[in-house]
């Protein structure tokens, strides 16, 4: 394997979230209201161009500061459109200048236990907003179901987990992504990009995703996840686009699904790099690239390091090779 990295990363590794379903006012678990809220201050703790809350909302109050300060902020509610509930605007403008994430607790169920939320993103910026209605934008893009909302890496409804979560950023603040982990297994996998090489008549581009598996036996960084479906969202002229992460392959597949065994000539692993591409109506082609991201060998598997001689500089998770500051990667056992 032979890659080098386009840019230089900002880490926060290995957090650890231990199991509890105590609801404390709040009828989501506090295991995932707390690790909702770790990804959230990582976010803004980055030493190097961090991301910024706009607006926010703790189910009693909203207003443009950060009022998600412990996990009794993070309220939750069924999708009634009524209740008060909690909310968060976070703004990166690295990507482009008023470039929004939108995150709302929110459920389809009664029986809310965190393991669902919506999530937007937009480039006008997201505006209004109260204790019972979210904020909107003229352009925004949904990253999570509006019907059912969607799971985001804290697994499936019903259970209570230890979690494990990482996120790491480009200095530059052009890419961010985020991942989760129960029992060792990828439950989760966000990522928010300026892609690389884009198209001259791709303006403002970006790629978003937040993913997650509705239970803790899937991993998300997956050929089957997003080299196989359109999992990466962006906007093209007002239309609402879907990407697929595409890389090197031969017949059907991937050469990372298809190959099963080091190169048997040099013992060499394979580094795909990866393109966006698009079937959506008026944006159908090759888009550009995903800056430091490569698809790998299947049968490798997560916590494989890369190069052999130790120093841990990548590792792969599941199908995806991610850049590592050298340390162990830990899941949760």
């Amino acid at each position: 394997m032979a890659v080098t990295t386009t840019k230089t990363w900002q880490f926060n590794l290995n957090n650890i979230v231990l199991s509890d379903n105590t609801v404390s006012g709040t009828n989501a678990h506090f295991d995932r209201r707390s690790m909702l809220l770790g990804i959230k201050n990582a976010l803004k703790g980055f030493g190097t161009q961090p991301w910024t809350v706009v607006s926010s909302s703790d189910s009693s109050t909203s207003g443009a500061s950060d009022l998600w300060v412990d996990e009794g902020d993070l309220v939750w509610r069924d999708d009634d459109g009524a209740a008060a509930f909690s909310w968060i605007v976070l703004r990166q403008t690295a990507i482009s200048t008023t470039f929004d994430l939108l995150i709302t607790c929110e459920e389809d169920s009664v029986n809310n236990d965190g393991s669902r939320m919506g999530a937007w993103v937009a480039q006008a910026g997201f505006t209004g907003g109260s204790t019972t209605v979210r904020p909107t934008a003229t352009d925004e893009r949904q990253l999570r179901d509006s019907t059912n909302f969607g799971w985001w890496g804290s697994g499936g409804d019903g259970g209570t987990y230890t979690y494990r979560w990482h996120a790491m950023q480009s200095t530059d603040g052009q890419c961010t992504r985020v991942l989760t982990f129960v029992n060792d297994v990828n439950t989760g996998f966000w990522f928010f990009d300026k892609p690389a090489n884009p198209l001259s008549q791709w303006t403002n581009p970006y790629v978003a995703s937040i993913q997650g598996s509705n239970d803790i036996t899937t991993n998300e960084c997956s050929f089957a996840r997003y080299y196989d479906t359109a999992q990466g969202g962006s906007q093209f002229g007002g239309l609402a686009i879907g990407l697929y992460l595409s890389g090197e392959g031969f017949g059907s597949a991937a050469v990372g699904e298809q190959v099963t065994v080091p190169n048997q000539q040099d013992g060499t692993f394979i580094a795909s790099e990866m393109g966006l591409c698009s079937l959506s109506s008026t944006f159908t082609g090759r888009m550009g690239e995903m800056f430091d991201l490569w698809w790998g060998f299947s049968f490798a598997g997560t916590g494989s390091y890369y190069p052999d001689t130790g120093t841990k500089t990548y590792v792969q998770v599941q199908d995806m090779i991610f850049p590592w500051d050298g340390s162990t990667l830990i899941g949760t056992k």
